[in-house]
């Protein structure tokens, strides 16, 4: 339980520090090889794979104190747009 809870903690610090990271930068325009330096610890490519006649591969970006960071797939990312619009317009409507 102890250990449970230490590892915990580490990871609350950890996902701080990210944070305090993040916030220094206010406008990125160019990826230099000192941000990703700074924000990204190591890239795990995966073996490639083929589904249903096309190449896959999973590409993992683990990130200083905050590890992998789970990125909305292409249908996720537009549910949630059409969640953000269907808000908006509530909103406005409201």
């Amino acid at each position: 339980m102890l250990f449970q809870t230490h590892r915990a903690l580490q990871h609350c610090e950890g996902l701080q520090h990210f944070i305090e990271r993040a916030k220094r930068i206010t406008r990125l325009t160019e990826l230099t090889p000192e941000i990703v330096h700074e924000f990204v610890e190591r890239i795990v490519v995966s073996k490639p794979k083929k589904i249903n006649g096309k190449r896959h591969q999973t590409i993992d970006i683990y990130y200083h104190g905050a590890g992998i960071i789970k990125m909305l797939s292409a249908e996720e990312m537009e549910e949630a747009y059409q969640q953000h619009i269907s808000k908006q317009h509530k909103a406005k409507t409201a």
